[in-house]
């Protein structure tokens, strides 16, 4: 049988190719267009498995690597390229923020400071209670019988007030997100090229690298000899937001020194209030 319009002969049909082994469409290429899956065979061995693991963690074609170099020397570059639209390279902020986060806490859980702090109540106690009736016996009583009741019991059960405080620590280390951003958008409230948007994943930026720089310190504050000069690397915090604030916004020298410092107090602040606001919870929940 021939094509009316060429003359040629119609070839037969060919033969159906595979299909994706998760959604059964056909496949016209290493990837499923239907739902994204691999077409390579599905190995069922533990080989295969650790491999598999090993380039999720890794991310196998260089990204996770890359992100991360680019963020400790070219922190500008990397918030302007993904701004920008240029994300296939690199990492997403908020996946970054989050393994900064995880590694902050995994890290911190294998130290004492949160049973440390609660257990040097013992010592202060008597202190800590008397702040406590010369600041409300007067005019909040109630709030005075509160806290030394949660307080004393604090004392007596460090592991369990330390556990509570643990649970919720990581929720309440997403409010530094929004309240940065914030803090950013009223620093530069004439600045239309740059949105709200901008500023989250400059923030999402700055605290990614704050929260790995940070888990290294207390890594290194672990190991004997070096421990003595870990607390050095933090200095590396405020060189790194000079560069980053300086190179993504273009500011001069003394604008970013200005708005460091104007940073810095209002992230003292939303610490203080974050801080305050997870310890009278945990007090509360565990109490």
């Amino acid at each position: 049988m021939a094509d009316l319009a060429t003359n040629a002969p119609i070839p037969p049909e060919a033969p159906e190719g595979p299909r994706c082994a998760n959604c059964a469409t056909r496949l016209l290429g290493p990837f499923c267009y239907a739902c994204g899956q691999h077409r390579e065979a599905h190995h069922r061995s533990l080989r295969h498995l650790m491999a598999e693991m090993l380039e999720n963690l890794t991310e196998a074609d260089g990204r996770l690597w890359r992100t991360l170099s680019r963020l400790a020397l070219r922190p500008a570059r990397l918030t302007r390229d993904y701004i920008d639209g240029h994300r296939v390279a690199e990492i997403p902020p908020l996946r970054l923020f989050l393994v900064a986060l995880v590694l902050v806490f995994a890290v911190g859980s294998f130290g004492r400071a949160n049973r440390t702090s609660f257990v040097n109540l013992k010592h202060d106690a008597p202190h800590i209670e008397k702040e406590i009736n010369k600041i409300t016996i007067k005019n909040h009583p109630d709030m005075s019988h509160w806290l030394r009741n949660h307080v004393d019991y604090a004392v007596e059960n460090p592991d369990e007030v330390a556990h509570t405080m643990r649970e919720w620590a990581e929720r309440f280390a997403f409010l530094l997100l929004p309240l940065s951003a914030f803090s950013l958008k009223l620093l530069f409230p004439l600045r239309r090229d740059f949105t709200l948007y901008d500023h989250t994943i400059f923030t999402l930026h700055s605290l990614s690298f704050a929260g790995m720089l940070i888990a290294v310190e207390m890594v290194l504050n672990t190991m004997p000899v070096i421990d003595k000069w870990s607390s050095f690397l933090m200095f590396a915090l405020p060189v790194h937001l000079f560069a980053h604030m300086r190179g993504l916004y273009r500011i001069s020298t003394f604008a970013t020194l200005v708005r460091m410092a104007a940073l810095g107090i209002m992230s003292l602040f939303s610490f203080l209030l974050i801080l305050t606001s997870l310890s009278l919870l945990s007090l509360a929940l565990a109490g």
